[in-house]
Parts: structure tokens; sequence; C-alpha cells
């Protein structure tokens, strides 16, 4: 199967380091901060969740009702931003974001972005509106929504000094601030691109994200999917699964339950990821063993690359791929 892809996205030798950091630091911050963590019902419905994993000795639950899985106890916002702002393992994932700019312009964003927008047209949506990429790092999704010219500003924001800077220094309209400090009914398009997995309280964002926005709005939403392919097959051992960093896992049912609690109507949903294949054939060369419960995944892992990629398309196009994309409107 090719693998230029998820070698384009996570350079090999640059992704190794951070998936070790992130061990190391996931295990120092629980062990430094946990006795402050806090306990929370489903973020998705509220419900009740029962214990499945612990990783980085994060506990980690699926909810009873909708499926969610998600870390509870939990840092509070304060203890994640501290994370992000002292810890490692953040810096060199930026890092590596960055060193893939190009290929995730071509690979991800300018087809995603295509997607939404031709979405909004056939729902009847003039251009001209205001676009935002919330936790724009450097600039590259904002970058791509500009070029669409289907919007009459883009708005870049970001809680990080240096990404500012380099969204400005790419041109971009850029602001230190998050979406708590727009104004009421000041946007027509809302990003999140594998945001909404890092907050502590999704629920309360999404209420904010409904207030910006203009009537008849939008919400477009990147996330992991916690029942995908690869979450089902390797449990704790999915790398996307990286306490404290990511701490809840919708999948397409509870996502859009939680966009309709907010007040929102989800008009398209999809899992189009490419890589889920071969994330569990990275991980089985780095000795994670499919065991006899598994033996027809093992047996097709075996197969040649038509079949494969054959079988990747289907995960995509039956809603098992572990990348969501959802498009929502006020």
């Amino acid at each position: 199967m090719k693998r230029s892809s998820i070698d384009l996205m996570r350079p090999k030798v640059a992704y190794e380091r951070v998936i070790k950091q992130r061990k190391i630091d996931g295990k120092s911050f629980f062990q430094r901060y946990n006795k402050n963590f806090v306990k929370i019902c489903c973020p998705a419905c509220g419900g009740n969740g029962q214990d499945t994993f612990k990783k980085n000795g994060f506990r980690h639950k699926i909810c009873n009702n909708c499926k969610t899985l998600y870390c509870s106890p939990r840092p509070t916002e304060d203890l994640l931003m501290i994370f992000y702002n002292d810890w490692d393992s953040p810096r060199m994932w930026t890092e590596v974001l960055l060193k893939s700019d190009k290929e995730r312009k071509f690979l991800q964003y300018q087809p995603r972005i295509a997607k939404i927008v031709s979405l909004m047209k056939k729902n009847h949506t003039k251009g001209g509106g205001v676009a935002v990429d919330l936790g724009a790092g450097s600039g590259a999704f904002a970058l791509c929504l500009q070029k669409t010219k289907f919007f009459a500003d883009v708005i870049a924001l970001d809680l990080s000094e240096a990404c500012v800077n380099a969204c400005k220094n790419a041109g971009l309209n850029a602001q230190l601030k998050t979406i708590n400090a727009m104004p009421d009914d000041s946007i027509d398009l809302i990003c999140l691109n594998d945001l909404i997995e890092h907050l502590f309280d999704p629920y309360s964002f999404l209420l904010e994200c409904y207030r910006t926005l203009r009537e008849d709005g939008y919400i477009s939403i990147a996330t992991p999917n916690g029942v995908g392919f690869d979450f089902k097959i390797m449990k704790d051992r999915t790398v996307n699964i990286t306490p404290p960093e990511h701490i809840q896992y919708f999948n397409p049912d509870s996502l859009e339950l939680i966009l309709r609690r907010a007040g929102f109507n989800t008009i398209f949903l999809e899992t189009p990821g490419e890589l889920d294949v071969q994330m569990v054939l990275q991980e089985k060369s780095r000795g994670f063993a499919i065991d006899d419960r598994n033996e027809f995944i093992a047996y097709l892992l075996e197969q040649d690359d038509k079949i494969l990629n054959r079988f990747q398309k289907f995960l995509s196009e039956s809603g098992l791929s572990s990348h969501m994309l959802c498009l929502a409107q006020k």
C-alpha cells in the first residue's frame, strides 16, 4: 500500500520523537497534577460512562449512552493551558505541522475546503462573508480559505503569539484571541480543525461559536472518530489517543448530538480519512500484535496494495474511518 501520504503528513523521524515525548510528558503531567483533576460526565450527552483503559495514567471512559470516549477525571482549563505553554510535546508537534504545511495544504486542507464551500453554495449561501479559522497555527488552512475568494475576510485566531506572528507574516488577518472575544452575530463560517478533542468543555465552547455566528452561519469540525477503524483495532495503542492533549473522541452520532444540544443542525457528516490502514500497519511495524481475536484483520493487512487501498476506500465511504468532517448550520 502507498505510504507516501502518511510520511508526508507525519515525517517519520520527527513524528517518532513526538510520540516518545508525548508519552514522557503525559505521564509526568499526570503525576504532577492529577490530584487537581476534575470528574466529568460525558461531554457529548451528559451521561455516565464506564471505565475502559488508562493511558499515561489518564482514565478513559466510554459513555453508556452515546459511546463517546473521554477522559475523566481530567485537567482543568488552567492546567491544560500550563501543558500547552510549558511542556515540550505540544511545541514539537507544532514544529512537525509547520514542516508539513505544504503537504497538508495539498493532501488535506484544499479538498476539505473545497467540500465546505461546495456544500455552502449548494445550500444557497452567497459568498462575501467572514470566515474564522480557530487555532490557526501557521495559517495554512486560513490561507487555503483565502485562496477560494469565496469570503470577503478570513480571520486567523490563535492563543500563541508565535502562531499569530506567523499568520501575519503570511499576509493573514491574525488576532491573538479565541472565539469568546468575538462579537455576537459577526461570523459566517467557523472552522475547528483538530481542536474540539482538546477542549475541557466542548459544549460550552460550541455555545460560544453559536453566539458569534450570523443567522444561517456555519461551523465546520474536523476531529477524530472514536469508533473508527484504528481506534477499534488498537484501542489505547491508537496514536491519536494522546492525553492530556486529546481528552475526548466523539463519533458520528455523538458529534451530531452535541451540535444539536448547542442549537446546530448538521447538514453534512462523513469520515473521509485516508490513513487508517497506514496507521495500523505503522503500529504493526513497531511491534503491535494483532491477536487471534482479529485474525481476519491480521490476514487482511497482509494483502497487496490493491486490496488495502480498496479497504481504505470502504472505511472512508462507510463512515468507519477514524477521521470525521462535519458541517453544521445555525
